[in-house]
């Protein structure tokens, strides 16, 4: 059960609630490499951090829920996976990872209910692309500055839409 603080800071983030098909539900191992993701990318940054992870994750794959997983797995997209980017990936230490870090793995669940529930806010304003703020990569000129959060910056392509901006 979520805790109403949790809850009300959950959808107080952000000004847009995100756009999940409500008819794909997240399960097994598809749960737990999002979740996984989660919390090597940004579990360090709390609940917010971990929230706009996820919903870069969601706008990758253009609001559908199945098409998360293919997303988190492209090479390149997160490096918490480079581990994973072979023939035959074993997630199995990303997992035992993620996992030991009981407080993030638990609120990355929560925050994976909320977005099948249709009830996550978009808190990275439609984001496609982030990175940590110690960096500066390549491929970040190209892109359209939308926000920090944390420790991360986030992006979206030049020519991507996004709502209500």
């Amino acid at each position: 059960m979520l805790k109403p603080v949790f809850l009300i800071s959950a959808l107080l983030l952000s000004p847009g609630i995100s756009r999940a098909q409500t008819d794909n539900i997240l399960t097994g191992d598809a749960r737990r490499i999002i979740a996984a993701c989660m919390v090597l990318e940004a579990g360090g940054e709390g609940i917010e951090g971990m929230q706009a992870v996820l919903n870069v994750m969601l706008n990758r794959a253009q609001g559908s829920l199945c098409g998360m997983v293919p997303q988190v797995l492209k090479r390149g997209a997160f490096s918490c996976m480079a581990p994973v980017w072979c023939d035959k990936p074993d997630f199995d230490p990303l997992f035992q990872r993620a996992e030991k870090q009981i407080k993030p793995y638990e609120q990355a669940q929560q925050l994976i209910n909320l977005l099948e529930e249709g009830c996550l806010l978009d808190n990275s304003l439609g984001a496609t692309h982030f990175h940590a703020a110690s960096i500066l990569p390549y491929w970040a000129d190209d892109l359209c500055y939308l926000t920090t959060i944390g420790n991360h910056i986030f992006y979206i392509e030049r020519d991507r839409r996004v709502e209500g901006m």
